[in-house]
């Protein structure tokens, strides 16, 4: 167990250390002064941050203050929301206490052993034997804790000790000796997202679960995002929330999905060993969304505002050199007519699940939100080309074909998983304002694929340069002005 003490009395420091250091296990890192505080909690990870009230503002300055103490607690609220904080003073204040315990009161289930406990506590110096008391059952739930078994399978994932704390006590509140975690889907934003196992002793499955960890307030965001649109999808449409873990890891949080079963896979897996059976998802994921897209909007909008959706103007300005002298200023001022609902917003195959139950489901809400509505449809499409995780697709397509990318008939034909690829498009096409809109939202997702290190940019450059002539009305080679797919 690690302990931050920020205390800048060294005699009283001294004390403190010792006494604490005596309970096996406790780890100590001592800190004079509110500026040396904040670089350490912004560099590692505590389970308890031991704090004096009355501290100076920097090492070696004296200008000791009780705002200066407050300050590093204010801190700890706003950015470590699960570290638990004591305050360690001298001054035995009722009303602090009281103040403490009405304005910023705080119980959970620190340790996910189904007990509630107090996040912010108080301790008097002169009493100092029952903070130590407090950090022996501290101490003791943390072992019991870090006890559980963590392995990995499938893809090596580098997990921070914080991510690994919330898994573990995922696995405690259930009742495990052990804790599997499987990547699904890497996110691009940090979080990550995991088949999660729990067993027990005799290594049998307790529960299986989708877990999204990451940043306390990114978290925070996929909550909100579940709560107020996928909540909303067609029932069976997205796994159950089942709960998340908010404390015991620091500034890093985790929210749990309950699956059927204990095998879980995604839509790139599917299309790899079953492509006629991925042929029917989009089918499904369209009919699913049908909630989103009932509260449509019609509008007319810039194909520059478009793509401003999907790569910003400051993102695009780092990488303008992968253009390679394409011009897209006189496409970028067409206006055209679009539709506006709400989308998943980042509908690659890998944020498309499986369980036992053999039906797709959504995962991965940050991105979701009103935009434009075949979005989904076309980074369902499109990810088969730029994702990391595709299945291989044996040189298709190439950069001639690739510039066809706005002919669906004639890009997808002899393509693989074709019946798939024309699924999705079928699906933009059905929803979108127009033809012009699916092909603006693939000449944008194109566009963002150059600020990625691992996609295919002679690809994204092809995609764009046939979007670009369709919807400027040249398109190159075949003298066609406004084909498209036949559903």
């Amino acid at each position: 167990m690690r302990i931050l003490l920020v205390e800048d009395k060294p005699d009283f420091a001294a004390t403190i250390d010792r006494a604490i250091r005596a309970v096996d296990g406790c780890d100590v890192i001592w800190k004079k002064s509110k500026a040396s505080a904040l670089a350490t909690l912004a560099d590692e990870s505590f389970d308890v941050v031991l704090l004096d009230r009355r501290i100076p503002s920097e090492d070696g300055v004296l200008d000791d203050d009780v705002n200066h103490g407050w300050d590093v607690f204010q801190s700890i609220r706003e950015t470590l929301p699960g570290t638990s904080v004591w305050f360690l003073t001298g001054t035995e204040d009722a009303d602090f206490s009281a103040d403490m315990l009405n304005e910023f009161g705080r119980n959970g289930d620190i340790h996910s052993c189904g007990r509630e406990d107090t996040v912010y506590r108080v301790f008097w110096k002169r009493r100092m034997t029952d903070c130590v008391a407090a950090a022996r059952r501290f101490r003791a739930d943390v072992e019991r804790t870090e006890a559980i078994n963590l392995s990995q399978a499938g893809e090596p994932v580098n997990l921070r000790p914080e991510e690994e704390r919330l898994l573990k006590l995922f696995g405690r509140r259930h009742g495990g000796v052990s804790v599997e975690a499987r990547p699904l889907s890497g996110g691009l934003s940090g979080a990550r997202v995991l088949r999660v196992t729990v067993r027990n002793g005799a290594g049998l499955p307790i529960v299986t679960s989708i877990a999204k960890v990451g940043a306390f307030d990114e978290i925070g965001v996929e909550r909100s995002r579940y709560h107020g649109e996928i909540a909303r999808l067609i029932p069976g449409s997205a796994p159950q929330l089942t709960g998340d873990v908010t404390l015991g890891a620091g500034g890093y949080a985790g929210i749990f999905y309950g699956v059927v079963g204990s095998e879980v896979t995604d839509l790139f897996a599917k299309l790899a060993t079953d492509p006629d059976g991925g042929a029917v998802v989009p089918t499904q994921l369209r009919a699913a969304e049908a909630p989103w897209f009932a509260a449509r909007e019609n509008a007319r909008v810039r194909v520059g505002a478009i793509r401003r959706r999907l790569i910003g103007d400051v993102a695009l300005g780092k990488f303008e050199d992968e253009l390679e002298g394409i011009d897209i200023a006189a496409v970028e001022s067409l206006e055209i007519e679009v539709v506006h609902c709400v989308q998943h917003g980042d509908l690659h195959c890998a944020n498309v699940l499986f369980d036992d139950r053999g039906l797709p489901m959504f995962i991965d809400y940050p991105d979701t939100g009103r935009t434009l509505a075949c979005l989904d449809p076309i980074v369902l499409e499109l990810s088969t080309v730029f994702h990391k995780h595709a299945p291989d697709r044996h040189g298709w397509p190439s950069e001639a074909q690739a510039e066809t990318w706005p002919d669906a008939a004639i890009y997808v034909a002899g393509a693989p998983f074709e019946a798939y690829l024309r699924a999705c498009r079928e699906w933009a096409l059905a929803v979108a304002g127009s033809e012009q809109e699916v092909v603006a939202v693939g000449y944008a997702y194109a566009m963002r694929q150059l600020k990625y290190n691992d996609t295919d940019k002679e690809i994204a450059r092809a995609v764009i340069r046939g979007c670009i002539a369709r919807l400027t009305r040249d398109d190159p080679g075949s003298g066609r002005t406004g084909g498209r797919l036949d559903p």
